[in-house]
């Protein structure tokens, strides 16, 4: 590694300054979206107190603001508290950090590459595009999407380590590894896939045995790895699933409830991936997809017979290869090939549909899937550039990675600064997804928040409109005719919001403030009680309960909310205040 490292200082530091100024365009940008849930009202990430660290490692990751999710991610909770530590919630620390693992994980490819390729073209150029590609900007500018960096970092840090050992199972270098594996998977969820990328980067340029042979040893260097995602796996979906762990949807559907229509919609996705990543223009979030159930539909054939015809030719490659003896070489055709081919597929396993996720796709599930057909393509420019002579023809590649690396590089500029105006990133994804229901939600809290309401609740009813199977926009409706003195309008809004999602804790809260305004005590209580149920670290919830059932003469049901509220008011000074001075009048 030392020697490696120093052989290529210079090119090193020339990703990073090339990356710190792309994205330093970002270091200012708000945080917005889930970032406010994730982070700025997330009391887990607010101290590294002994009940938020136990919090991290038991809760799923919104728990501290009182939802659920199927998402576990300690070490990326760790590091937002350290942000949280030093930054509160200003963006710069935030984006910093995010951008420094990201450049991290462009040294890292960098050095794999070289490692194995011992060729500094194909490590730089490969290493340099990935790294300004404007595709990452979702996986590293918004601040939640921090897990994709994160946990890569580890995955390539872990691979980077068995590559310095040459994959020989030797104990520190291994016991590094694993440490390193389970750091990804704390990270974020994707890290699974793991023990597979290592597999396919042996089998590609490490092993000099045929390819079966070469597939077999690859799985044995594995199995520790596979020991530990095994591991994962059965927490994952016994003590630590939070929600249905293998399906986000909570109601049957054509996507969630067929194999074979998420597959045959995958087929569609991959040619938006191809163009994604050839031409990335028309970027944005929240990306509508054409749900295909059946075969024979143009996009989903054609996407297949292009798949069988790429396994032919590589099947080819290595028939021709093993014919000419050449099946030892370690930089083949083939292997080069099977590289691009099986790092793209393995790194979209998890999001392909084989398990019914929220989403079809996403343009930061291909943060480290691109890597594998960057590869192929700098690997044959460098062919080029080193079989001709002419100077002509290694000025032009030259110039043509240049152009490719100052386009991509200013769409990625352009992309941090839309990101850093919320409005307008909203608004730039309704242009191509004007039926967005979250998209137009999150826009009315936006002009909510500058207190246009009357915008607000456009955007809220349109979004309703749109597609009616979320509580938020309900509840912000709610809100807003609650606070107009529309109280019967509010109910039919907040139950509206409770009847999607009965675990949705704020609409009970409003319920709770109307039927005690109305003095209905008995509904407030259940309200709350259900809030309680929901929102276990609410210390306000227990003294406003105890405030009830003190209106209610239970002066017993009150004492024990406020001592059990106690538990958790370290979480909210304030609360903290009010509950032991009532306690003082007890």
């Amino acid at each position: 590694m030392t020697t490696n490292f120093k052989e290529n200082l210079s090119l090193i530091i020339l990703l990073i300054i090339i990356g710190f100024f792309v994205y330093a365009f970002n270091l200012n940008d708000l945080l917005f979206w889930d970032d406010t849930d994730w982070i700025v009202n997330n009391p887990f990430v607010h101290s590294f107190s002994l009940e938020n660290v136990k919090n991290w490692f038991t809760q799923n990751i919104l728990a501290g603001i009182g939802l659920s999710s199927n998402y576990y991610r300690p070490f990326l909770l760790f590091t937002f508290t350290l942000n949280y530590i030093f930054g509160g919630d200003s963006p710069f620390g935030y984006h910093l950090l995010s951008n420094a693992f990201h450049i991290a994980n462009a040294i890292l490819i960098f050095l794999l590459l070289f490692s194995v390729f011992k060729n500094k073209f194909i490590s730089f150029w490969a290493s340099l595009i990935w790294l300004v590609h404007p595709l990452q900007t979702e996986a590293v500018t918004y601040v939640s999407g921090r897990g994709d960096p994160l946990n890569i970092f580890f995955m390539l840090l872990a691979l980077f380590i068995l590559m310095e050992n040459n994959f020989r199972l030797s104990l520190v270098p291994c016991l590094l590894s694993l440490v390193s594996l389970v750091l990804a998977l704390l990270s974020r969820e994707t890290a699974v896939i793991s023990p597979l990328l290592f597999m396919v980067f042996y089998i590609a340029f490490i092993s000099r045995e045929r390819f079966l042979r070469s597939v077999k040893t690859s799985f044995v260097k594995a199995l520790p790895y596979f020991g530990i995602v095994f591991v994962y796996g059965i927490l994952r979906l016994t003590v630590l699933n939070f929600e249905n762990t293998l399906n986000f949807y909570s109601r049957s559907n054509p996507y969630a409830d067929s194999l074979l229509v998420r597959m045959y919609t995958f087929m569609n996705v991959l040619w938006t991936y191809v163009e994604l990543m050839i031409l990335p223009l028309g970027q944005h979030m929240e990306r509508s997809v054409t749900i295909y159930t059946y075969f024979w539909n143009l996009p989903v054939f054609l996407a297949s017979l292009a798949i069988v015809i790429l396994l032919y030719c590589l099947i080819a490659m290595y028939r021709r290869e093993q014919k000419n003896n050449l099946t030892i070489k370690q930089f083949s055709h083939f292997r080069v090939c099977f590289f691009a081919v099986g790092w793209f597929f393995t790194n979209l396993l998890m999001t392909s549909g084989i398990t019914p996720i929220n989403a079809q796709l996403y343009e930061h599930w291909l943060y480290l899937a691109l890597l594998g057909p960057l590869v192929l393509v700098i690997y044959y420019l460098c062919r080029i550039f080193e079989k001709f002579d002419k100077k002509i023809v290694k000025v032009l590649i030259t110039l043509l990675l240049v152009f490719i690396t100052i386009f991509f590089s200013t769409l990625s500029i352009k992309r941090n600064i839309l990101w850093g105006k919320p409005i307008e990133f909203f608004e730039d994804i309704l242009k191509y997804e004007s039926e967005g229901a979250r998209i137009n939600n999150n826009l009315g809290n936006l002009y909510y928040n500058k207190g246009d309401i009357e915008k607000a609740e456009e955007y809220y009813w349109k979004s309703v409109s749109v597609e009616d199977n979320f509580p938020q926009p309900h509840f912000n409706l709610g809100s807003i005719l609650h606070d107009r003195g529309d109280i019967r309008g509010a109910v039919v809004e907040f139950k509206k919001a409770i009847e999607i999602d009965p675990n949705f804790p704020y609409a009970y809260q409003r319920l709770a403030v109307i039927y005690a305004g109305q003095g209905d005590l008995i509904n407030a209580a259940d309200a709350l009680e259900k809030t309680k149920i929901i929102t276990p670290h609410n210390t306000l919830i227990y003294y406003n309960l105890a405030l009830i059932y003190i209106e209610r003469n239970d002066l017993d049901s009150a004492y024990n909310n406020l001592q059990e509220g106690l538990k958790y008011s370290h979480l909210d000074p304030e609360t903290d205040a009010l509950i032991r001075e009532l306690l003082e009048k007890f």
